[in-house]
């Protein structure tokens, strides 16, 4: 019988990104301001010009709404980002027999590992995450900051090995 669970996790927004939103839309009513300012020398062009400020304002702005599924099938982890529900990108897909641990996080445990080794998929503040430690193909050893739900938590036991699978989610 096949295993196939999903689940989608909204990360919420941070200072640094509310402020970088709320810095978008000032510069493009700025923008705008000067558009409407000097329509009289760029003619019917200023309404067009208002128009892709705008339009770009909300663009740029819309890809601060990221998403993360987690995909387990038979055996197979994925996390994909799903950016403003339009466009989706694979972080990392392994086997969850090559899981070496898995943890409740603490933001102490990212000291010990390399940043760049360091996948996030959740909300770093999210008290119901955990972290895994997995080897990849010619890659080493990564780390994955997630926060699986009940039925993604059983999917994975199933499938990582038995003297991880004792200790794990406790």
């Amino acid at each position: 019988m096949d295993t196939f669970f999903e689940q989608i996790i909204a990360v919420k927004k941070t200072g640094k990104e509310i402020a970088a939103i709320s810095g978008i839309w000032l510069l493009a009513f700025v923008l705008c301001f000067l558009a409407v300012m000097f329509m009289a020398y760029i003619g019917s062009l200023a309404f067009l010009l208002i128009a892709g400020i705008l339009f770009g304002a909300f663009k740029l702005c819309v890809r601060f709404n990221i998403e993360y599924e987690y995909i387990v099938t038979n055996g197979t982890m994925d996390i994909d980002k799903i950016i403003s529900k339009s466009s989706r990108k694979r972080i990392v897909s392994f086997e969850l027999s090559t899981v070496s641990s898995i943890e409740k996080f603490n933001p102490a445990l990212l000291a010990r590992a390399n940043q760049k080794d360091v996948l996030t998929a959740c909300n770093v503040t999210d008290p119901n995450a955990y972290i895994m430690a997995f080897s990849t193909e010619g890659k080493g050893t990564k780390h994955l900051v997630f926060s699986p739900d009940e039925r993604v938590k059983g999917a994975i036991i199933k499938f990582v090995p038995k003297f991880i699978s004792n200790s794990a989610f406790k």
